[in-house]
């Protein structure tokens, strides 16, 4: 089994309120903009804005999260430096309709000119930022195996973004439900032990 055909992890506790307040103190801090889906805002969609969050927090957050990526995917998350981390507000609305978040090339394409990050990478860590009571709907949800989520502030959902993981937000009827978003690659513990082993074997020779 690879990290590709591992069930998301859930893991509450995992980001400290401190740091979760830091993060709610940048995203009030910055004017939020309309997220697209497929490189178009519809709001029938999804309805939600967005805020880019600097790398410093950024690798704050994936420091904590990286002992439970390695235990539950076997793999090491290694922060992608050309795209940002992200935070989404859900206010009342649609949410996000069943989705996968391996990147199309229609995504791609529409990101020359519109004006959108285009969000990669092999993992996705989700990180709840406010409290479940701060918000009625609002659940994540996966399609296979089904399973809703609506975790206390600070929990981590990380999961493999590729098509095999179709999931989505449900409808929020009252508040806003804000998470982080980051993206990342994955560098699996026996591809390291392997070259561990080749980089030894040359020294050997030397």
């Amino acid at each position: 089994m690879t990290w590709k055909t591992r069930l998301p992890l859930l893991a509450e506790s995992v980001i400290p309120l401190s740091l979760c307040g830091a993060l709610m103190d940048h995203v009030k801090s910055e004017t939020a903009r309309p997220r697209t889906f497929q490189g178009v805002i519809d709001e029938a969609l999804r309805k939600s804005e967005y805020v880019e969050i600097p790398r410093a927090l950024e690798e704050a957050v994936i420091s904590h999260c990286v002992p439970y990526i390695r235990d539950h995917f076997q793999a090491v998350p290694k922060r992608i430096p050309t795209q940002p981390a992200v935070v989404y507000r859900y206010g009342p609305g649609v949410g996000f309709v069943a989705h996968h978040d391996e990147v199309t090339e229609v995504e791609r394409e529409r990101a020359r000119t519109n004006g959108q990050p285009v969000v990669g990478g092999d993992l996705t860590l989700l990180v709840w930022l406010n409290t479940p009571d701060s918000y009625s709907g609002g659940e994540l949800f996966f399609e296979n195996p089904a399973q809703e989520i609506k975790p206390p502030c600070g929990t981590l959902v990380a999961f493999p973004a590729t098509r095999d993981h179709i999931h989505g937000v449900r409808p929020i009827t009252r508040g806003e439900r804000i998470t982080l978003v980051i993206r990342t690659d994955a560098e699996s513990l026996e591809g390291r032990r392997t070259a561990a082993i080749a980089v030894e074997g040359v020294a050997a020779h030397r």
